[in-house]
Formats: C-alpha cells, sequence, structure tokens
C-alpha cells in the first residue's frame, strides 16, 4: 500500500511540474495501435445508422483511438498488464475545461468486442464533444484474455479502472499534454455496476483518494445486489440473458479465489462446454446465451447449486454478497461521498430493477448525493440508447 502510494504521489509531482514529455511509467507501458477516424467511422464501427439523426447531430470532429498496455494488479493481487483505449478529439489541445470521462462497458463476451481491440465504445462519442475519454478493458480481455475475467468483482474492477486513469495520464504526459484532474464516470450494465466499484474503490482507498476529483457518476442498469439479484432469477426459475449466470460463477470463483466445484455449479451441456463457450472469448453474449439454449436455472446449473446448505454453493453465494454495493437494501461497508445518477428500465428482465430502487432508497437514507431516473416500459438492451442520451443531454447541452 505504502509503494503504491508513493507511485501516486510521485506520479502527480511529475505531472504538475515537467513540462517535457514524459519518458518513464509507472503505469503505461506501450501503445499498441492508434488512427483518426471521424464521427461516420465511429457510428459505422459501433454498427449504428450514421446517417440518422442523433450522428447527425453530433459535432463533425476527427477522434484520435490510442489503444494502451498498462500495469495493475491482478485479484491475487499479483503484477498484470491490462489494456484499454483512449478516445480525444485531435483538433482540441486543451483538454482540461471539458473534463475526464472513465467509460466503463457492459458486459461482453468476444475479445474482438473490448475497447483496446475494437477501438470503438459507446462512451467514446462523448470526445466528439472534446472530452478524453478512457475506456478500460476489464482484466480477462484485450492484453489479459488468457485469464478468467472476473465478472463483477468488486475490487479488481475498481483497481483496472483507476489505474488506467493513471496510465492515460502518464499517456497524455508522454505527449506533453495534460488532462483534466476531474473525472466524469459512466457506464450501462455491467459498466453501472462498475462505475459504482470504481468510485467505491478511490473512496475507500487512501493510495488512491488524491488522484481524481469525481465530479459525478452516470450508472445504468447496474446489478448492485448480488445476491438479491440471484436469488431472483433463481425463484422465478429464468433469465432472458443466461450467460450471466455463468459469467457470474466462473468470475468470482477466479476473482475470489474460491475453488468451486463446477461439477456441482453446472448442468450439461454447459459443464462440458464452458470452457469453448466462455473462457475461449470468442462468441459474444448473445451467441453464448443461444449455444446454451435454455433461459431456465434450473437446466443451466447442477442440483447442487440451489441448495443453500451445500458448503460449494454457500462459498459462491457468499462471495455474491462480498461483491454486493448494496445487500438487500442496505449499504454494506461504502458510503458514497460524489454525485451519483442511477437509471433504470423498469421492465428489465436482465438486470432487475430492484436493484437501481434498492441502491438509491440506500444511498438516499445515508445521506448521499443521489437521484433516480426511470426508463419506463422498456427492457435492458432497448433502454440503453436512452441511458446514453441521458448522459449526453446532461453533459454538452
Amino acid at each position: 500500500m505504502k509503494k503504491t502510494l508513493l507511485s501516486i504521489l510521485l506520479v502527480l509531482l511529475i505531472f504538475s511540474c515537467k513540462k517535457e514529455p514524459l519518458s518513464e511509467f509507472m503505469f503505461f507501458e506501450r501503445v499498441a495501435k492508434e488512427e483518426v477516424i471521424d464521427k461516420y467511422a465511429l457510428a459505422t464501427r459501433l454498427k449504428q445508422d450514421p446517417n440518422s439523426t442523433l450522428y447527425k447531430a453530433l459535432p463533425n470532429k476527427r477522434v484520435k483511438i490510442v489503444s494502451i498496455i498498462y500495469k495493475t494488479i491482478d485479484p491475487s493481487g499479483n503484477p498484470i498488464l491490462a489494456s484499454g483505449a483512449i478516445f480525444y478529439p485531435v483538433a482540441d489541445a486543451d483538454f482540461i475545461n471539458m473534463g475526464t470521462i472513465l467509460g466503463v462497458h457492459y458486459t461482453y463476451g468476444a475479445n474482438n468486442e473490448v475497447p483496446s481491440e475494437k477501438m470503438g465504445v459507446t462512451e467514446g462519442l462523448f470526445s466528439l464533444f472534446g472530452y478524453v475519454v478512457v475506456a478500460p478493458d476489464y482484466i480477462g480481455y484485450g492484453a489479459s484474455k488468457d485469464k478468467v475475467h472476473p465478472y463483477y468483482d468488486v475490487l479488481s474492477t475498481g483497481q483496472v479502472c483507476a489505474d488506467m486513469l493513471l496510465a492515460a495520464k502518464e499517456y497524455f504526459a508522454s505527449i506533453s499534454k495534460k488532462i483534466s484532474h476531474h473525472i466524469t464516470v459512466m457506464g450501462y450494465s455491467q459498466g453501472g455496476q462498475a462505475s459504482l466499484c470504481f468510485l467505491k474503490f478511490v473512496e475507500t482507498n487512501p493510495a488512491y483518494t488524491g488522484a481524481f476529483v469525481i465530479d459525478q457518476v452516470f450508472a445504468g442498469g447496474g446489478a448492485y445486489d448480488l445476491i438479491k439479484s440471484y436469488d431472483t432469477f433463481v425463484t422465478k426459475d429464468y433469465s432472458s440473458q443466461p450467460v450471466t449466470i455463468p459469467l457470474l460463477v466462473l468470475g468470482l470463483n477466479y476473482g475470489d479465489s474460491l475453488n468451486l466445484d463446477l461439477p456441482q455449479m453446472f448442468a450439461e451441456p454447459l459443464l462440458s462446454h464452458y470452457p469453448d463457450w466462455i473462457l475461449s472469448k470468442n462468441y459474444t453474449t448473445d451467441q453464448i446465451s443461444a449455444m446454451m439454449g435454455e433461459t431456465k436455472l434450473t437446466r443451466i446449473m447442477a442440483p447442487q447449486a440451489f441448495d443453500t446448505t451445500n458448503p460449494n454453493t454457500k462459498k459462491f453465494r457468499g462471495s455474491l454478497r462480498n461483491n454486493s454495493l448494496i445487500v438487500y437494501g442496505k449499504i454494506t461497508d461504502w458510503t458514497p461521498k460524489a454525485k451519483i445518477t442511477l437509471l433504470h428500465a423498469t421492465k428489465d428482465t436482465i438486470v432487475p430493477y430492484e436493484n437501481t430502487e434498492s441502491a438509491y432508497q440506500a444511498f438516499k437514507a445515508a445521506g448521499c448525493n443521489v437521484t433516480k431516473h426511470d426508463i419506463p416500459g422498456k427492457d435492458h438492451k432497448d433502454a440503453g440508447p436512452e441511458f446514453y442520451t441521458f448522459c449526453m443531454l446532461q453533459l454538452v447541452v
């Protein structure tokens, strides 16, 4: 901890005093690739219609996208290289006035979808307005694709996001530029939970507290109470995106070193095929769900997984609870200080709406600066564009 704190303080001192290009780095490793594109190419990359009303209304600026490799640590505390992408407008020399956006992505299955590989992410659109957008891959993708993705692991998620931001500062220092110390955080679905993981990590970790000023957080459609969400799926025996269940099991098994007996967690054919379907990172979440061919948990999970007295199951449920930001309507071990806006679709069948209602009530009861915005009548995927439109209206109008 002391070593990390000294490293961060030294980085901040260098940024404040040194005007020449920075050549020695503590987080930034190297640039993997870079390119300059316009808004229409970015729209096409994001599989959006470049002639739509929304994209025609966006500023017509050229954006530089830089894929970087940086140093962080894995869930066990060992050094590891991770990756991510940085987006910024080519014509704007001063990025400090607009600020920096940490854009944390939703659930991906395929490695070629993540920011450093795809060189495109929805949050990157905000660079057209003058923002620097920093978009980390989570561990398990990009430079660390040989690792299991620690899905919804709070500490690991917060760590990689914070270290990516410090690496981004060093990247800009290497080209004799500075970026804003002020951070706006946004993310949808898994990104909604990841945005609060980052906030918790920074606000509760003294080594990082002084490294950033977090202005506000936009968290959309995230699962903040993992144990309640999982129990909801079990009770209903249904998930419209069943891939999230094995992702949770495998991710927390790695992230929390649970050493689960997977034959007591997965039923066939998932048990025989999860290495190819999930761990290979060759398939999108929709493709994996289609190959699983089932939405009922009782046909996805082994019978022992529903036995709450089973030692194996108890370890998994304990991890779900430990990685919940809210547990059955109560804050766990942290009270947010930054301004938070929570958004959620009221008809969500992937991440239960109750996550956001519960988090809102818990944060509000604790005196936090929190607001809630419902997206009525829509399911999870359909509400995504409305989340980003809401953020855009708040930040650039």
